[in-house]
């Protein structure tokens, strides 16, 4: 993997911030209920389709440059490929 100097601090942060919630979750256990029964009622009334339709459109509009890229990518490769290849003549 990629160990470059931005993993470090990110990781460690990370981990900071889930040591901070429980230790939150020690000290104050009816306000850590709470808020996780106020984030999952906030979560469920995402409107489900609205996001999924919104994934969707992204990934058809970055789709067809994708695939051009990725086309000309092999021809590319197999031009060079017959280049590079002596012939027998």
């Amino acid at each position: 993997m990629n160990d470059g100097p931005l993993t470090q601090p990110i990781e460690s942060s990370i981990r900071q911030m889930l040591g901070d919630i429980k230790e939150f979750a020690r000290r104050e256990p009816a306000k850590a209920v709470a808020a996780a029964f106020g984030t999952g009622l906030l979560i469920n009334m995402l409107p489900t389709r609205a996001v999924i339709g919104t994934v969707t459109a992204v990934g058809v509009m970055f789709m067809r440059p994708v695939l051009l890229s990725l086309g000309v990518t092999k021809v590319m490769e197999l031009c060079c490929q017959k280049i590079t290849t002596p012939t027998n003549s």
